[in-house]
């Protein structure tokens, strides 16, 4: 999608993907950023790159998550539009105003998903986790940069019923390798809005099952489109020609599935 961007606006730019290992990134991240003028960065790095840029902006230090890099002069600056992807998305589907949610996971895309609810005035998120130490410890520094939220958290074996306006999937489950819990399907029913970070395959398990339970539904790919628009005007100072990168999004997913 970025590609198509560029070479819709005749900007003469490449965008390329870079697998690392946890052994090689310390190494060559200062490589990849000083072979680039910016950069995204996913899962698992978001946080481990922290100290390895000069600056952070508001979002991305108040969350503690960085999924933009931008090489501005001499200085490599941290952005978050993980955060933004999320809010435009609901927007887009007229669910810009969550009263409560239910966040699975305690990762980089769940720290970006509570900057978003505080921008929407959600009064309350419980996060479900595996892990319950895990889960305290994301509560309690989320509540102290989120004091207008209520937070509270459950473990899967916890999780009984839900009544809450979104549930927000931020981490693996549902995906081609990760099987959709029994406890979460037991949550998902009614008036709920159900939003899946994943983005492959694009139907989720997690949206098949809120799908055929009549809950209204927002992709993973919905996210990514919205973040990526965010990130290429940081880096570009232009607008994203987004319907251009939704079909180049698109087209792509659809051949990979």
């Amino acid at each position: 999608m970025m590609n198509a961007a560029f070479a819709e606006l005749k900007m003469n730019a490449e965008y390329r993907a870079v697998s690392l290992s946890r052994e090689e990134f310390a190494v060559r991240f200062p490589e990849l950023k000083r072979e680039s003028s910016g950069m995204n960065v996913t899962i698992p790095y978001k946080s481990d790159v922290i100290p390895l840029v000069d600056e952070l902006d508001e979002v991305s230090s108040r969350i503690g998550a960085v999924n933009v890099i931008k090489h501005s002069g001499s200085k490599y600056i941290g952005y978050n539009t993980d955060a933004g992807g999320i809010v435009n998305s609901l927007k887009e589907h007229g669910k810009g105003a969550p009263r409560s949610a239910l966040l699975v996971g305690a990762g980089g895309a769940a720290r970006a998903f509570c900057e978003a609810m505080n921008e929407l005035h959600c009064a309350s998120i419980t996060v479900v986790v595996r892990d319950p130490v895990r889960g305290e410890r994301f509560v309690a520094e989320m509540g102290r940069a989120f004091p207008n939220i209520r937070f509270g958290f459950a473990t899967l074996p916890q999780l009984a019923h839900a009544d809450t306006d979104l549930i927000f999937n931020a981490t693996p489950i549902g995906s081609s390798e990760h099987t959709l819990p029994d406890q979460l399907k037991r949550v998902i029913y009614g008036h709920a809005t159900v939003f899946d970070a994943v983005y492959r395959p694009m139907k989720t398990d997690l949206l098949k099952t809120a799908e055929l339970r009549g809950c209204s539904v927002i992709y993973g790919y919905e996210m990514l489109l919205h973040q990526g628009a965010l990130a290429f005007k940081i880096w570009t100072g232009r607008e994203a020609p987004v319907e251009t990168m939704r079909r180049a999004l698109l087209n792509s997913l659809e051949a990979a599935a």
